[in-house]
């Protein structure tokens, strides 16, 4: 009984330590840190796809989600201490009060998400799927 209680507490450190070193990962915790994602963000009337990239600048992630043709749907700044989020520029077809609200709020959540290892979040209530997948950096010499 002891031996079997031994390796279950064991398979539950080991998980513990892949969380938190996934969580270190997938966000930019260091002054100068970049992280790029593959973002997919799909609505009830459409969705809008491309690349996010969010750089650590002075404890504040700066952020940047454009489509596949270079085009800037958003720009964005997220304080991790005070858990806010201000948008600098939007697409003009999201560019409506309602729609930066909800932005806001779920940019929010995703933020915190992808701070403790999670690359999804979906607001049920206006049906909207979030969708990041990391990017791996490639090294050049």
């Amino acid at each position: 009984m002891r031996l079997s209680m031994l390796r279950y507490l064991l398979c539950i450190d080991l998980l513990l330590c892949f969380i938190t070193a996934s969580a270190q990962l997938s966000f930019p915790t260091n002054e100068g840190e970049r992280k790029r994602y593959s973002a997919y963000i799909e609505m009830s009337r459409g969705y809008i796809s491309g690349v996010c990239i969010l750089v650590n600048k002075k404890s504040i992630i700066k952020g940047s989600l454009f489509n596949e043709f270079g085009i800037t749907a958003l720009d964005f700044s997220y304080d991790p201490c005070r858990k806010k989020i201000h948008l600098y520029s939007v697409i003009a077809m999201m560019d409506k009060w309602y729609i930066r609200r909800v932005l806001k709020k779920d940019l929010v959540q995703l933020m915190s998400c992808l701070q403790h290892g999670k690359y999804g979040y979906r607001n049920e209530r206006q049906q909207i799927t979030y969708q990041f997948t990391p990017i791996a950096d490639e090294v050049t010499q």
